[in-house]
């Protein structure tokens, strides 16, 4: 799974505002219909494992990292992910870092700057270039 940052930074948003930070997993699991084809059944699979995957693996990532708590992923012994959760929170540092991420100006600042500059985002790479975006933006 590639990092995406805009899914970072919404799934933080969510979860600031109390909203539905599992809102977009599919509803149900994939079911064989009749007259489908193993392949038709298997590309759904993946679709849907794609998106299960992404969604849970970033939240992943964000409870690795101690920006959520109340969230917890799992993976099974076959590479299946599983959720818990019980009131899902930002703590300090996740609040720091969507505070960050906020500004829809300062944001695609970082993006652009980390783009032209050849860096790769790192959550300490998108504190410093969001610094420097900030200066640039009031002026300083």
């Amino acid at each position: 799974m590639k990092r995406d940052w805009d899914l970072i930074r919404k799934q933080l948003t969510d979860i600031e505002e109390e909203s539905d930070v599992f809102a977009e997993l599919p509803k149900k699991q994939v079911q064989w219909l009749d007259g489908e084809t193993e392949a038709d059944f298997l590309k759904k699979q993946k679709e849907y494992d794609e998106i299960v995957g992404r969604i849970l693996g970033h939240l992943e990532l964000l409870v690795e990292a101690g920006y959520v708590e109340g969230i917890s992923v799992k993976r099974g012994a076959s590479g299946d992910l599983y959720y818990s959760r019980s009131s899902p929170r930002l703590t300090m540092d996740g609040h720091d870092l969507l505070d960050t991420m906020r500004s829809a100006t300062i944001w695609n600042a970082v993006k652009e700057t980390a783009k032209k500059k050849g860096l790769e985002l790192t959550f300490d790479a998108i504190k410093l270039l969001a610094g420097a975006a900030l200066k640039q933006v009031v002026g300083g």
